[in-house]
Protein backbone atom coordinates (compact mmCIF):
# COMPACT_ATOMS: atom_id res chain seq x y z
CA UNK A 1 0.00 0.00 0.00
CA UNK A 2 2.64 2.46 0.90
CA UNK A 3 4.54 1.36 -2.68
CA UNK A 4 1.35 2.46 -3.92
CA UNK A 5 0.99 5.50 -2.85
CA UNK A 6 4.09 7.04 -3.36
CA UNK A 7 3.67 5.99 -7.06
CA UNK A 8 0.42 7.82 -6.87
CA UNK A 9 2.13 10.86 -5.29
CA UNK A 10 5.00 10.68 -8.00
CA UNK A 11 2.80 10.63 -10.61
CA UNK A 12 0.81 13.58 -9.42
CA UNK A 13 4.08 15.90 -8.90
CA UNK A 14 4.86 14.93 -12.73
CA UNK A 15 1.46 16.07 -13.76
CA UNK A 16 1.46 19.30 -11.73
CA UNK A 17 4.66 19.86 -13.67
CA UNK A 18 3.72 19.08 -17.06
CA UNK A 19 0.86 21.30 -16.34
CA UNK A 20 3.35 23.96 -15.31
CA UNK A 21 5.39 23.66 -18.21
CA UNK A 22 2.36 24.00 -20.65
CA UNK A 23 1.14 26.89 -18.96
CA UNK A 24 4.88 28.92 -19.36
CA UNK A 25 4.71 27.52 -22.78
CA UNK A 26 1.54 29.66 -23.35
CA UNK A 27 2.38 32.24 -21.45
CA UNK A 28 5.73 32.80 -23.53
CA UNK A 29 3.76 32.47 -26.66
CA UNK A 30 1.32 35.40 -25.44
CA UNK A 31 4.55 37.21 -24.64
CA UNK A 32 5.97 36.47 -28.47
CA UNK A 33 2.99 37.96 -29.66
CA UNK A 34 3.51 41.42 -27.57
CA UNK A 35 0.37 40.41 -25.06
CA UNK A 36 2.35 40.75 -21.97
CA UNK A 37 -1.21 41.83 -19.91
CA UNK A 38 -2.21 38.30 -20.49
CA UNK A 39 1.34 36.67 -20.04
CA UNK A 40 1.97 38.18 -16.81
CA UNK A 41 -0.67 36.91 -14.39
CA UNK A 42 -0.37 33.37 -16.10
CA UNK A 43 3.30 33.65 -14.99
CA UNK A 44 2.38 34.66 -11.28
CA UNK A 45 -0.08 32.12 -10.90
CA UNK A 46 2.68 29.67 -11.69
CA UNK A 47 4.77 31.31 -9.33
CA UNK A 48 2.15 31.21 -6.73
CA UNK A 49 1.89 27.49 -7.09
CA UNK A 50 5.65 27.33 -7.59
CA UNK A 51 7.91 29.68 -6.14
CA UNK A 52 10.47 28.13 -6.78
CA UNK A 53 10.31 27.58 -10.45
CA UNK A 54 13.34 29.30 -11.79
CA UNK A 55 11.99 28.89 -15.67
CA UNK A 56 8.97 30.92 -14.66
CA UNK A 57 11.34 33.86 -12.51
CA UNK A 58 13.02 33.97 -15.68
CA UNK A 59 10.02 34.16 -18.05
CA UNK A 60 8.60 37.11 -15.53
CA UNK A 61 12.09 38.60 -15.54
CA UNK A 62 11.43 39.06 -19.71
CA UNK A 63 7.96 40.23 -19.13
CA UNK A 64 9.11 43.28 -16.71
CA UNK A 65 12.44 43.89 -19.50
CA UNK A 66 9.81 44.14 -21.77
CA UNK A 67 7.90 46.89 -19.43
CA UNK A 68 10.46 49.03 -18.96
CA UNK A 69 11.17 47.71 -14.87
CA UNK A 70 14.34 46.30 -15.30
CA UNK A 71 15.09 46.85 -11.60
CA UNK A 72 12.20 44.31 -11.11
CA UNK A 73 13.09 42.19 -13.99
CA UNK A 74 17.07 41.96 -12.83
CA UNK A 75 15.63 40.76 -9.60
CA UNK A 76 13.42 37.83 -11.20
CA UNK A 77 16.56 36.98 -13.89
CA UNK A 78 19.25 36.36 -10.71
CA UNK A 79 16.31 34.71 -8.35
CA UNK A 80 16.12 32.20 -11.37
CA UNK A 81 20.15 32.09 -11.15
CA UNK A 82 19.95 31.37 -7.26
CA UNK A 83 17.43 28.36 -7.93
CA UNK A 84 19.10 27.32 -11.18
CA UNK A 85 22.87 28.04 -10.98
CA UNK A 86 23.11 26.54 -15.02
CA UNK A 87 20.39 27.82 -16.14
CA UNK A 88 21.93 29.74 -19.33
CA UNK A 89 18.93 31.36 -20.57
CA UNK A 90 18.38 33.05 -17.49
CA UNK A 91 21.89 34.28 -17.62
CA UNK A 92 21.74 35.22 -21.05
CA UNK A 93 19.00 37.79 -20.59
CA UNK A 94 20.75 39.41 -17.35
CA UNK A 95 23.64 39.56 -19.62
CA UNK A 96 21.81 41.36 -21.54
CA UNK A 97 19.51 44.13 -18.91
CA UNK A 98 23.24 44.64 -17.46
CA UNK A 99 24.39 45.82 -21.03
CA UNK A 100 21.73 47.91 -21.91
CA UNK A 101 21.73 49.85 -18.16
CA UNK A 102 25.50 50.49 -18.43
CA UNK A 103 27.21 47.91 -16.65
CA UNK A 104 29.55 46.70 -19.92
CA UNK A 105 32.23 44.83 -17.17
CA UNK A 106 29.42 42.31 -15.50
CA UNK A 107 27.58 41.84 -19.18
CA UNK A 108 30.93 41.00 -20.21
CA UNK A 109 30.92 38.08 -17.26
CA UNK A 110 27.52 36.97 -17.84
CA UNK A 111 28.12 36.50 -21.67
CA UNK A 112 31.51 34.86 -21.21
CA UNK A 113 29.68 32.24 -19.05
CA UNK A 114 27.04 31.60 -21.04
CA UNK A 115 29.23 30.69 -23.97
CA UNK A 116 31.64 28.72 -21.67
CA UNK A 117 28.76 26.64 -21.35
CA UNK A 118 27.11 27.14 -24.63
CA UNK A 119 29.91 27.50 -27.09
CA UNK A 120 27.62 27.98 -29.49
CA UNK A 121 24.74 30.45 -27.94
CA UNK A 122 23.84 32.91 -30.79
CA UNK A 123 22.55 35.54 -28.87
CA UNK A 124 25.69 35.76 -26.46
CA UNK A 125 28.29 35.32 -29.09
CA UNK A 126 26.44 38.77 -31.02
CA UNK A 127 26.22 40.75 -27.36
CA UNK A 128 29.62 39.55 -26.62
CA UNK A 129 31.44 40.60 -29.83
CA UNK A 130 29.07 43.86 -29.69
CA UNK A 131 30.49 44.59 -25.68
CA UNK A 132 33.92 43.78 -26.85
CA UNK A 133 34.17 46.27 -29.27
CA UNK A 134 32.35 48.88 -27.31
CA UNK A 135 34.82 48.97 -24.93
CA UNK A 136 37.73 48.72 -27.65
CA UNK A 137 38.65 45.36 -27.41
CA UNK A 138 38.51 44.49 -31.16
CA UNK A 139 40.76 41.68 -31.62
CA UNK A 140 38.68 39.84 -29.12
CA UNK A 141 35.76 41.47 -30.81
CA UNK A 142 36.43 40.04 -34.25
CA UNK A 143 36.41 36.57 -33.91
CA UNK A 144 33.08 36.68 -32.52
CA UNK A 145 30.98 38.89 -34.91
CA UNK A 146 32.69 37.11 -38.06
CA UNK A 147 31.08 33.80 -36.28
CA UNK A 148 27.68 35.96 -36.08
CA UNK A 149 27.29 37.31 -39.04
CA UNK A 150 29.12 33.41 -40.76
CA UNK A 151 31.84 36.53 -42.59
CA UNK A 152 35.36 35.41 -43.06
CA UNK A 153 38.33 37.16 -44.98
CA UNK A 154 37.04 37.07 -48.76
CA UNK A 155 33.98 35.33 -48.62
CA UNK A 156 30.74 36.88 -48.97
CA UNK A 157 28.77 37.21 -45.18
CA UNK A 158 26.41 34.39 -44.58
CA UNK A 159 23.96 36.65 -42.27
CA UNK A 160 22.85 40.01 -43.95
CA UNK A 161 22.03 41.90 -40.53
CA UNK A 162 23.64 45.29 -41.25
CA UNK A 163 23.90 46.61 -37.93
CA UNK A 164 26.47 43.60 -37.12
CA UNK A 165 27.93 43.70 -40.28
CA UNK A 166 28.95 47.40 -39.87
CA UNK A 167 29.58 46.84 -36.08
CA UNK A 168 32.37 44.23 -37.64
CA UNK A 169 33.79 46.57 -39.65
CA UNK A 170 34.20 48.83 -37.32
CA UNK A 171 35.89 46.50 -35.49
CA UNK A 172 38.40 46.10 -38.54
CA UNK A 173 39.03 49.03 -38.90
CA UNK A 174 39.64 49.69 -35.42
CA UNK A 175 41.88 47.27 -35.36
CA UNK A 176 43.97 48.22 -38.36
CA UNK A 177 42.53 46.35 -40.78
CA UNK A 178 41.22 49.12 -43.28
CA UNK A 179 40.80 46.51 -46.37
CA UNK A 180 38.73 44.18 -44.55
CA UNK A 181 36.73 46.69 -43.30
CA UNK A 182 35.83 48.21 -46.99
CA UNK A 183 35.53 44.72 -48.51
CA UNK A 184 32.27 44.68 -46.23
CA UNK A 185 30.85 47.36 -47.36
CA UNK A 186 29.17 46.36 -50.36
CA UNK A 187 27.44 43.28 -48.52
CA UNK A 188 26.79 46.70 -45.90
CA UNK A 189 24.63 49.33 -48.76
CA UNK A 190 23.27 46.08 -49.49
CA UNK A 191 21.31 45.26 -46.73
CA UNK A 192 20.84 48.88 -45.77
CA UNK A 193 18.71 49.15 -49.00
CA UNK A 194 17.46 52.81 -48.91
CA UNK A 195 17.98 52.90 -44.96
CA UNK A 196 19.08 56.45 -44.78
CA UNK A 197 20.73 56.07 -41.36
CA UNK A 198 22.71 52.45 -41.80
CA UNK A 199 23.77 54.34 -45.00
CA UNK A 200 24.94 57.20 -43.34
CA UNK A 201 27.02 55.27 -40.95
CA UNK A 202 28.38 53.03 -43.34
CA UNK A 203 29.68 56.23 -44.65
CA UNK A 204 30.98 57.59 -41.88
CA UNK A 205 32.77 54.46 -41.24
CA UNK A 206 34.49 54.77 -45.60
CA UNK A 207 35.59 57.96 -44.58
CA UNK A 208 37.57 56.90 -41.60
CA UNK A 209 38.83 54.02 -43.63
CA UNK A 210 40.05 56.55 -45.57
CA UNK A 211 38.01 55.50 -48.63
CA UNK A 212 36.62 59.07 -49.41
CA UNK A 213 35.20 58.18 -52.65
CA UNK A 214 33.11 55.79 -52.21
CA UNK A 215 31.92 57.71 -48.39
CA UNK A 216 30.90 60.22 -50.59
CA UNK A 217 28.69 58.17 -52.98
CA UNK A 218 26.86 56.89 -49.74
CA UNK A 219 26.91 60.09 -47.97
CA UNK A 220 25.27 61.90 -51.27
CA UNK A 221 22.92 59.38 -51.46
CA UNK A 222 21.82 59.44 -47.75
CA UNK A 223 21.19 63.11 -48.69
CA UNK A 224 18.74 62.24 -51.23
CA UNK A 225 16.58 60.04 -49.13
CA UNK A 226 16.77 62.25 -45.81
CA UNK A 227 17.90 65.67 -47.55
CA UNK A 228 19.25 68.73 -45.48
CA UNK A 229 20.46 67.19 -42.57
CA UNK A 230 23.38 69.02 -40.66
CA UNK A 231 25.45 65.73 -40.22
CA UNK A 232 25.34 64.55 -43.46
CA UNK A 233 25.93 68.03 -45.21
CA UNK A 234 28.91 68.22 -42.33
CA UNK A 235 30.59 64.89 -43.09
CA UNK A 236 29.70 65.00 -46.74
CA UNK A 237 31.93 68.46 -46.36
CA UNK A 238 34.62 67.31 -44.67
CA UNK A 239 35.24 64.11 -47.23
CA UNK A 240 35.05 66.39 -50.16
CA UNK A 241 37.59 68.46 -48.29
CA UNK A 242 39.87 65.26 -47.95
CA UNK A 243 39.77 64.57 -51.39
CA UNK A 244 40.89 68.73 -52.33
CA UNK A 245 37.48 69.07 -54.14
CA UNK A 246 37.17 72.33 -52.43
CA UNK A 247 34.48 74.02 -54.40
CA UNK A 248 32.08 71.34 -53.54
CA UNK A 249 33.45 71.01 -49.63
CA UNK A 250 32.69 74.81 -49.17
CA UNK A 251 28.94 74.17 -50.79
CA UNK A 252 28.15 71.34 -48.55
CA UNK A 253 29.90 73.07 -45.33
CA UNK A 254 28.42 76.19 -46.03
CA UNK A 255 25.08 74.56 -46.26
CA UNK A 256 25.43 72.73 -42.85
CA UNK A 257 26.32 76.06 -41.48
CA UNK A 258 22.91 77.91 -42.39
CA UNK A 259 21.56 75.07 -41.16
CA UNK A 260 22.51 75.07 -37.26
CA UNK A 261 24.02 78.75 -36.77
CA UNK A 262 25.64 77.44 -33.53
CA UNK A 263 27.67 75.07 -35.08
CA UNK A 264 31.20 75.98 -35.34
CA UNK A 265 32.69 72.70 -36.53
CA UNK A 266 31.40 73.82 -40.23
CA UNK A 267 33.29 77.16 -39.57
CA UNK A 268 36.61 75.59 -38.70
CA UNK A 269 36.89 73.32 -42.30
CA UNK A 270 35.77 76.97 -44.19
CA UNK A 271 38.34 77.79 -42.54
CA UNK A 272 40.82 74.74 -43.13
CA UNK A 273 39.88 75.42 -47.38
CA UNK A 274 40.62 79.08 -47.04
CA UNK A 275 43.77 78.19 -45.85
CA UNK A 276 44.28 75.41 -48.44
CA UNK A 277 43.33 77.90 -50.79
CA UNK A 278 46.26 80.21 -49.46
CA UNK A 279 43.49 82.83 -48.11
CA UNK A 280 44.99 83.46 -45.25
CA UNK A 281 42.58 86.33 -43.70
CA UNK A 282 39.09 84.51 -44.83
CA UNK A 283 40.91 81.25 -43.04
CA UNK A 284 41.20 83.82 -39.73
CA UNK A 285 37.73 85.22 -40.00
CA UNK A 286 36.17 81.88 -40.33
CA UNK A 287 38.25 80.04 -37.56
CA UNK A 288 37.57 83.77 -35.55
CA UNK A 289 33.63 83.01 -35.88
CA UNK A 290 33.65 79.19 -34.59
CA UNK A 291 35.67 80.79 -31.92
CA UNK A 292 32.89 83.30 -30.77
CA UNK A 293 30.89 80.20 -30.49
CA UNK A 294 33.19 77.60 -29.16
CA UNK A 295 36.22 79.72 -27.19
CA UNK A 296 37.67 76.43 -25.81
CA UNK A 297 37.82 74.86 -29.54
CA UNK A 298 41.40 73.49 -29.76
CA UNK A 299 41.84 72.74 -33.27
CA UNK A 300 40.77 76.43 -34.13
CA UNK A 301 42.97 77.92 -31.48
CA UNK A 302 46.11 75.62 -33.17
CA UNK A 303 45.00 76.61 -36.54
CA UNK A 304 45.29 80.09 -36.03
CA UNK A 305 48.60 79.55 -34.60
CA UNK A 306 49.97 78.15 -37.59
CA UNK A 307 48.25 80.64 -39.96
CA UNK A 308 50.66 83.16 -37.80
CA UNK A 309 53.81 81.35 -37.44
CA UNK A 310 53.62 80.69 -41.46
CA UNK A 311 54.00 84.27 -41.72
CA UNK A 312 56.75 84.59 -38.71
CA UNK A 313 54.52 86.28 -36.25
CA UNK A 314 56.06 83.74 -34.02
CA UNK A 315 54.37 85.84 -30.51
CA UNK A 316 51.09 85.60 -31.76
CA UNK A 317 51.31 82.43 -32.72
CA UNK A 318 52.68 81.63 -29.30
CA UNK A 319 49.39 82.41 -27.62
CA UNK A 320 46.99 80.32 -29.93
CA UNK A 321 49.44 77.32 -29.23
CA UNK A 322 48.93 78.01 -25.68
CA UNK A 323 45.40 78.00 -25.84
CA UNK A 324 45.33 74.60 -27.85
CA UNK A 325 47.76 72.74 -25.54
CA UNK A 326 45.32 74.17 -22.68
CA UNK A 327 42.61 72.85 -24.57
CA UNK A 328 43.66 69.82 -25.46
CA UNK A 329 46.35 67.70 -23.90
CA UNK A 330 46.19 64.73 -25.80
CA UNK A 331 47.86 66.06 -29.27
CA UNK A 332 51.23 65.70 -29.53
CA UNK A 333 51.79 67.76 -32.21
CA UNK A 334 50.14 70.39 -29.95
CA UNK A 335 53.52 70.22 -27.91
CA UNK A 336 55.78 70.04 -30.27
CA UNK A 337 54.47 72.90 -32.05
CA UNK A 338 54.31 75.23 -28.62
CA UNK A 339 57.54 73.79 -27.73
CA UNK A 340 59.18 74.86 -30.95
CA UNK A 341 58.05 78.32 -30.84
CA UNK A 342 59.16 78.79 -27.13
CA UNK A 343 62.84 77.59 -28.93
CA UNK A 344 62.37 80.12 -31.64
CA UNK A 345 61.55 82.90 -29.48
CA UNK A 346 65.09 81.82 -27.25
CA UNK A 347 63.18 80.47 -24.61
CA UNK A 348 64.63 76.83 -23.76
CA UNK A 349 63.62 76.62 -20.15
CA UNK A 350 59.50 76.69 -21.65
CA UNK A 351 60.52 74.78 -24.19
CA UNK A 352 62.11 72.31 -21.97
CA UNK A 353 59.03 71.85 -19.51
CA UNK A 354 56.32 71.56 -22.73
CA UNK A 355 58.44 68.87 -23.92
CA UNK A 356 59.11 67.39 -20.76
CA UNK A 357 55.40 66.78 -20.50
CA UNK A 358 55.00 65.35 -23.70
CA UNK A 359 57.59 62.66 -23.48
CA UNK A 360 56.19 61.40 -19.91
CA UNK A 361 52.64 61.41 -21.96
CA UNK A 362 53.85 59.77 -24.73
CA UNK A 363 56.99 57.95 -23.47
CA UNK A 364 57.05 55.46 -26.69
CA UNK A 365 57.27 58.65 -29.31
CA UNK A 366 60.69 58.66 -30.67
CA UNK A 367 60.50 62.66 -31.97
CA UNK A 368 59.38 63.92 -28.18
CA UNK A 369 62.22 62.24 -26.79
CA UNK A 370 64.41 64.06 -29.98
CA UNK A 371 63.10 67.44 -28.67
CA UNK A 372 63.41 66.96 -25.10
CA UNK A 373 66.76 66.53 -26.83
CA UNK A 374 67.38 69.53 -28.36
CA UNK A 375 65.57 72.10 -25.88
CA UNK A 376 68.11 71.01 -23.03
CA UNK A 377 70.96 71.31 -25.13
CA UNK A 378 69.59 74.71 -25.65
CA UNK A 379 69.38 75.40 -22.15
CA UNK A 380 73.07 73.87 -21.70
CA UNK A 381 71.82 70.57 -19.91
CA UNK A 382 73.72 68.28 -21.98
CA UNK A 383 72.90 65.24 -19.25
CA UNK A 384 69.30 65.85 -19.76
CA UNK A 385 69.81 66.37 -23.55
CA UNK A 386 72.09 63.08 -23.99
CA UNK A 387 69.94 60.27 -22.00
CA UNK A 388 66.88 61.92 -24.29
CA UNK A 389 68.76 61.70 -27.38
CA UNK A 390 70.03 58.00 -26.71
CA UNK A 391 66.48 57.16 -25.69
CA UNK A 392 65.01 58.54 -29.16
CA UNK A 393 67.98 56.27 -30.67
CA UNK A 394 66.85 53.28 -28.92
CA UNK A 395 63.10 53.80 -30.69
CA UNK A 396 64.23 55.05 -33.88
CA UNK A 397 68.01 54.07 -34.43
CA UNK A 398 68.60 55.49 -37.80
CA UNK A 399 67.25 59.12 -36.58
CA UNK A 400 70.58 60.98 -38.51
CA UNK A 401 69.08 64.39 -36.17
CA UNK A 402 69.23 62.40 -33.08
CA UNK A 403 72.37 61.26 -34.49
CA UNK A 404 73.77 64.70 -35.28
CA UNK A 405 72.49 66.22 -32.07
CA UNK A 406 74.37 62.95 -29.56
CA UNK A 407 77.29 63.33 -31.65
CA UNK A 408 77.75 67.41 -31.03
CA UNK A 409 77.03 66.80 -27.55
CA UNK A 410 79.51 63.78 -26.70
CA UNK A 411 82.27 65.77 -28.67
CA UNK A 412 81.30 68.86 -26.38
CA UNK A 413 82.30 66.26 -23.42
CA UNK A 414 85.53 65.15 -24.67
CA UNK A 415 84.84 61.68 -26.21
CA UNK A 416 85.97 62.73 -29.73
CA UNK A 417 85.71 59.06 -30.79
CA UNK A 418 82.20 58.15 -29.91
CA UNK A 419 81.22 61.51 -31.55
CA UNK A 420 82.94 60.56 -34.57
CA UNK A 421 81.23 57.71 -34.84
CA UNK A 422 78.11 59.24 -34.34
CA UNK A 423 78.01 62.15 -36.24
CA UNK A 424 80.11 59.23 -39.62
CA UNK A 425 77.02 57.45 -39.04
CA UNK A 426 74.41 60.50 -39.39
CA UNK A 427 76.11 61.66 -42.24
CA UNK A 428 76.11 57.73 -43.78
CA UNK A 429 72.22 57.72 -43.37
CA UNK A 430 71.39 61.23 -45.16
CA UNK A 431 74.98 63.52 -46.75
CA UNK A 432 72.84 66.80 -47.04
CA UNK A 433 72.94 66.85 -43.44
CA UNK A 434 74.99 69.94 -42.55
CA UNK A 435 75.39 69.67 -39.02
CA UNK A 436 76.62 66.47 -38.65
CA UNK A 437 79.09 67.76 -41.44
CA UNK A 438 79.95 70.74 -39.73
CA UNK A 439 80.45 68.78 -35.90
CA UNK A 440 82.29 66.69 -37.60
CA UNK A 441 84.64 69.04 -39.13
CA UNK A 442 84.69 71.24 -36.16
CA UNK A 443 86.26 68.12 -34.24
CA UNK A 444 88.86 66.65 -36.66
CA UNK A 445 89.95 70.76 -36.17
CA UNK A 446 90.32 70.41 -32.62
CA UNK A 447 92.06 66.68 -33.22
CA UNK A 448 94.26 68.36 -35.84
CA UNK A 449 93.12 66.25 -38.65
CA UNK A 450 93.69 68.66 -40.70
CA UNK A 451 93.87 67.39 -43.96
CA UNK A 452 90.28 65.10 -43.25
CA UNK A 453 88.43 67.84 -41.89
CA UNK A 454 88.80 70.40 -45.31
CA UNK A 455 87.00 67.90 -47.71
CA UNK A 456 83.67 67.46 -44.97
CA UNK A 457 83.56 71.00 -44.09
CA UNK A 458 83.87 71.63 -47.52
CA UNK A 459 80.87 69.34 -47.95
CA UNK A 460 79.07 71.42 -45.35
CA UNK A 461 79.74 74.22 -46.76
CA UNK A 462 78.14 73.48 -49.97
CA UNK A 463 74.86 72.09 -48.36
CA UNK A 464 75.10 75.89 -46.64
CA UNK A 465 77.37 77.67 -48.40
CA UNK A 466 75.67 81.03 -45.86
CA UNK A 467 76.38 79.68 -42.68
CA UNK A 468 79.36 81.70 -41.17
CA UNK A 469 81.04 78.85 -38.87
CA UNK A 470 81.76 76.52 -41.32
CA UNK A 471 83.84 78.96 -43.43
CA UNK A 472 85.73 79.83 -40.18
CA UNK A 473 86.48 76.03 -39.63
CA UNK A 474 87.85 75.96 -42.99
CA UNK A 475 90.15 79.20 -42.38
CA UNK A 476 91.43 77.60 -39.06
CA UNK A 477 92.22 74.58 -41.04
CA UNK A 478 93.87 76.12 -43.76
CA UNK A 479 96.18 78.87 -41.78
CA UNK A 480 97.15 75.79 -39.41
CA UNK A 481 98.67 73.87 -42.61
CA UNK A 482 99.96 77.00 -43.74
CA UNK A 483 98.03 77.31 -47.16
CA UNK A 484 97.90 81.48 -46.74
CA UNK A 485 95.52 82.16 -49.76
CA UNK A 486 92.96 79.50 -48.93
CA UNK A 487 92.64 80.40 -45.62
CA UNK A 488 92.38 84.35 -46.83
CA UNK A 489 89.42 83.50 -48.91
CA UNK A 490 87.80 81.56 -46.16
CA UNK A 491 88.19 84.33 -43.65
CA UNK A 492 86.95 86.54 -46.62
CA UNK A 493 83.76 84.67 -46.71
CA UNK A 494 83.51 84.42 -43.17
CA UNK A 495 84.01 88.69 -42.55
CA UNK A 496 81.16 89.08 -45.36
CA UNK A 497 78.45 86.85 -44.23
CA UNK A 498 76.05 88.90 -41.70
CA UNK A 499 75.73 87.47 -38.21
CA UNK A 500 71.89 88.45 -38.25
CA UNK A 501 71.33 86.29 -41.78
CA UNK A 502 73.21 82.98 -39.79
CA UNK A 503 70.39 83.61 -36.99
CA UNK A 504 67.90 83.59 -39.43
CA UNK A 505 69.56 80.72 -41.12
CA UNK A 506 69.45 78.85 -38.03
CA UNK A 507 66.03 79.80 -36.97
CA UNK A 508 64.68 78.13 -40.20
CA UNK A 509 66.47 75.18 -40.02
CA UNK A 510 64.62 74.70 -36.48
CA UNK A 511 60.97 75.56 -38.00
CA UNK A 512 62.12 73.36 -40.60
CA UNK A 513 62.64 70.06 -38.07
CA UNK A 514 59.38 71.28 -36.05
CA UNK A 515 57.40 71.61 -39.36
CA UNK A 516 58.56 67.89 -40.33
CA UNK A 517 58.28 66.17 -37.12
CA UNK A 518 54.60 65.68 -37.31
CA UNK A 519 51.24 66.41 -39.25
CA UNK A 520 48.74 68.47 -37.78
CA UNK A 521 46.13 66.11 -39.76
CA UNK A 522 42.72 67.28 -39.55
CA UNK A 523 40.18 64.31 -38.88
CA UNK A 524 36.20 64.51 -38.78
CA UNK A 525 34.30 65.64 -36.24
CA UNK A 526 31.25 62.33 -36.09
CA UNK A 527 28.07 63.68 -35.72
CA UNK A 528 25.00 61.67 -34.52
CA UNK A 529 22.89 60.03 -37.37
CA UNK A 530 19.93 61.09 -39.20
Amino acid sequence: MRAKGHEENASAVSTQEGRAEDTLREAAALLQTGKLDKAEPIVRRVLAARPRDADAHNLLGVILDQRGRATDAEGEYREALRLNPAGISALANLGVLLARTGRSEQAIQAFESVLRQSPNHPQATINLGLQYAARGDHLRAIPLLERATGARTGEEPKRSDPSLLLALAGAYLRAGRRADAARLAGAIERAANDDPRLLYSLGLMLAEALEYERAITLLERTNTLSPNRFEVLFNLGIALYNLNRLDEAVNRLEAASALSSTAPEPLYYLGLVASARGQADAAADYWERALALRPNFAEVNFMLGEELRKTRRIEGAKEFYERALAQDSTKAIYYIRLGGVYLLLKLPDQALEVFTRAQQRFPEVAELNYFVGIAARAKGDYAVAEASLRKTLSLQPDNFDALAQLGFIIGERGDYKEAEALLRRAIALNDKHFYAHYDLGRLLVKEKRLEEAIPVLQRGAGIMPANPGVHYQLFMAFSRLKRKEAAERELAIFKGLDAEGKTHKQDDDMEKVINESSSAGQSAVPQTGP
